[in-house]
């Protein structure tokens, strides 16, 4: 027999998130939607432990990416770009939504979010950048 299971949405100034989606099935991965709102720069962070797998269904993303001692990298993913962008564990990142619609993120990580030991390091979102990194370039 089916089975509907309900969902509990999380929601801030930044959007909105449906997190642990599938929760009924044990496993160490977990699977997460959110909606960033335009003109969000969610971002820096990082797990130790935890790979991150992001691909956006709705709208367009700039995902950054940087790693200690390496130059950051930008991502352009979403509904005219479809792709997967695999984020390893010790790597910062981070997004913003392009354009003037939400976009939306459909994420895989690799270890189930323990709210008691969270593995996340936070720093603010123009340390590692130069502030003109996360807006659209003007050529």
């Amino acid at each position: 027999m089916s089975l509907l299971i309900p969902l509990k949405k999380f929601a801030d100034s930044r959007g909105w998130s449906l997190n642990d989606i599938y929760s009924g099935k044990q496993s160490e991965f977990q699977i997460n939607y959110s909606i960033l709102y335009p003109g969000i720069v969610k971002a820096w962070h990082r797990h130790k432990y935890q790979d991150d797998y992001f691909c956006v269904l709705k709208g367009m993303a700039q995902v950054g990416v940087y790693s200690e001692g390496e130059l950051p990298e930008k991502y352009f993913i979403g509904e005219h770009n479809p792709a997967v962008v695999h984020v390893k564990a010790g790597e910062w990142h981070g997004l913003t939504a392009l354009g003037n619609e939400p976009c939306g993120l459909l994420y895989l990580v690799t270890k189930r979010y323990n709210p008691a030991e969270p593995d996340e390091e936070r720093a603010d979102w123009d340390k590692f950048v130069l502030k003109d990194f996360w807006f659209p370039e003007n050529k």
